[in-house]
């Protein structure tokens, strides 16, 4: 992936120093032209701890630099903005103040940032991870970039917030659905807890991405993203929870979850067995689509579906798929 030549010794951002932002500098590092490209900024409480040590040298060398910067903190904020050309904004969104019930569906973290722009009135290329929840329930329904967001959820509501702080600066914005890999970001711990799953009657569907593509995504839309525009950054699968979770067990060998009712769920997670985050996921049913991926920023995925890449977790555990 070349970059254009005004990307180049770019001071680009990479704020939220976490695991997507981390495989997205490794993509970066492992360029040919690595020494020729963007000198790399990340931004975060943390930056510096967090960089894996294999990574020092090439990082190091290439002058690039780790801000160990809190960013609820609007001096952080105004400091980092005069230093970066260039930005992917990886952040989570910022827990709301118990004691303002009214700003709970605003982002703070995001709007503060907003705000540091416009105050110092720098322009930049600038790419938000925001997330698929914002559309809310389609009661399993497709759903585009151009779709109505209709989220109830505080979380999803925050993110609809900091978008619409980040897009009148010509922010990309990336929806992003359920994150995994074929290591960590599986749902290993949940199957293995025998934490049970929906009917297939009653079930949702979910979205997916896997974390080496989304890192690809991300630093593609920042030379081919248009300002200000959306991009769902999902896969192709069309697969309901559940599903997923069987997958997921059949990949690893382990036994799949047990099936219940939407009542009886609701029973298990008022006595807390089932996490209030799940329950939430579980209110939603939505199939997200995007052309725009192939169209606009032209990427093939290299993990185009679930089943494509549990098929490479079975065979490297030397399981039938």
């Amino acid at each position: 992936m070349a970059l254009p030549r005004q990307f180049r010794r770019l001071r680009l951002g990479l704020i939220g120093f976490g695991d997507v932002a981390r495989r997205s500098l490794e993509l970066c590092l492992s360029r040919p032209s690595q020494k020729h490209g963007p000198r790399l900024i990340v931004v975060g409480r943390a930056a510096s701890r967090r960089l894996p040590p294999k990574l020092h040298p090439a990082f190091f060398a290439g002058r690039h630099r780790a801000l160990a910067l809190d960013l609820d903190q609007q001096k952080s904020v105004q400091r980092m903005v005069r230093i970066l050309q260039a930005a992917i904004v990886y952040l989570p969104t910022a827990e709301p103040d118990p004691s303002q019930a009214a700003a709970s569906g605003r982002d703070r973290r995001a709007r503060a940032l907003a705000c540091g722009l416009r105050a110092g009135q720098y322009a930049m290329p600038l790419v938000y991870l925001s997330t698929t929840g914002v559309y809310g329930n389609y009661q399993g329904a497709e759903v585009s970039e151009t779709s109505r967001c209709q989220t109830r959820q505080p979380r999803s509501l925050r993110r609809l917030d900091a978008e619409r702080a980040l897009r009148p600066l010509g922010a990309h914005v990336l929806r992003v659905p359920g994150i995994y890999d074929s290591n960590q970001r599986l749902p290993t711990s949940r199957i293995a807890a025998r934490q049970p799953a929906l009917r297939q009657e009653e079930d949702v569907f979910t979205n997916h991405i896997h974390a080496d593509d989304l890192a690809r995504i991300a630093l593609t839309a920042l030379f081919r993203g248009r300002p200000g525009r959306i991009t769902n950054a999902v896969d192709d699968t069309e697969m309901k929870m559940a599903d997923y979770f069987d997958a997921v067990a059949d990949a690893l060998g382990l036994t799949r979850p047990p099936r219940v009712s939407r009542e009886d769920m609701k029973s298990l997670a008022a006595q807390g067995a089932v996490h209030p985050m799940m329950m939430g996921f579980l209110a939603e049913s939505r199939r997200v689509k995007s052309a725009r991926i192939g169209r606009e920023l032209r990427i093939s995925l290299q993990y185009p579906t679930v089943d494509h890449t549990l098929r490479e977790v079975s065979a490297r555990l030397n399981r039938p798929s």
